[in-house]
């Protein structure tokens, strides 16, 4: 099992792409830049798994649907928190925004089905992972992901501000291979991180502190392009190796 990035930006413009990270062939981990996944790797997914329902997470989820009538027969499930779903469902699949593909049929079955993600239980996902979703401090429905796979646990903390359940869930389920971690603003705005509920470098750290976990690679995302530079000179995890996650980079859960 593995997580390959599409798209690992907290924003978007000609050289960054939003967020949107396969697990395995078969799930993605949201949809911010799915459009621009290949038809053939496309047609191979079965779940979007959505961390929560701000637009640079779900922004592509209408259009790879838009796609899909025309070649596929099954449903595309769509996964995450009630809250998260109900956004989805109102606001952007409503028929108005976009419409809605749970009304739209092929062969008889609907193109697209929503599925509730129920939170600190183990939910089995297309492939050989597993998913167990996590509150955390961020509005829209906001969840981070514990995934497991042959033994193996990896840490995704999605969109959060400083939280504590993830981290100590983590740990009661096992020790953790690797940490995937929002950093989308630097110190400098630290004030701005925390009132959008995000994190900046010192905040990340003190979030990895909870954690420990002391030789583990930490791996970052969702920096805000315009702070990039900025953000990597401040990532300094006490001696963690760090990796900046951009379009192609994989992570293997061994």
């Amino acid at each position: 099992m593995f997580i390959e990035v599409v798209g690992s930006s907290g924003s978007k413009n000609i050289d960054n792409r939003l967020v949107c990270m396969k697990l395995g062939d078969r799930v993605l981990i949201d949809a911010g830049s799915a459009a621009l996944i290949p038809d053939d790797e496309l047609d191979l997914v079965d779940v979007v798994l959505l961390t929560h329902a701000h637009l640079d997470h779900i922004l592509d989820l209408g259009f790879i649907l838009d796609s899909m009538v025309s070649r596929r027969t099954r449903p595309l499930v769509v996964t995450g928190s009630e809250a998260c779903l109900n956004i989805v469902k109102e606001h952007y699949m409503n028929g108005l925004l976009w419409p809605d593909f749970t009304k739209i049929r092929v062969e008889g079955s609907p193109i697209l089905e929503y599925r509730i993600l129920a939170d600190e239980i183990w939910t089995t996902l297309p492939g050989n992972a597993e998913c167990m979703a996590v509150p955390v401090n961020h509005p829209a429905g906001a969840r981070g992901f514990l995934f497991r796979s042959e033994g193996n646990l990896v840490v995704y903390s999605g969109d959060t501000g400083p939280t504590d359940k993830l981290w100590r869930t983590a740990l009661e389920q096992g020790d953790p291979v690797a940490v995937v971690i929002e950093v989308s603003f630097p110190d400098s705005k630290r004030d701005i991180a925390m009132a959008s509920d995000h994190l900046c470098p010192s905040l990340a750290a003190d979030e990895l502190l909870k954690l420990g976990c002391e030789d583990i690679p930490v791996y970052v995302f969702h920096m805000k392009p315009w702070f990039a530079e900025e953000i990597k000179a401040e990532l300094n995890f006490s001696g963690k190796q760090v990796i900046l996650l951009k379009p192609g980079s994989r992570i293997e859960f061994i």
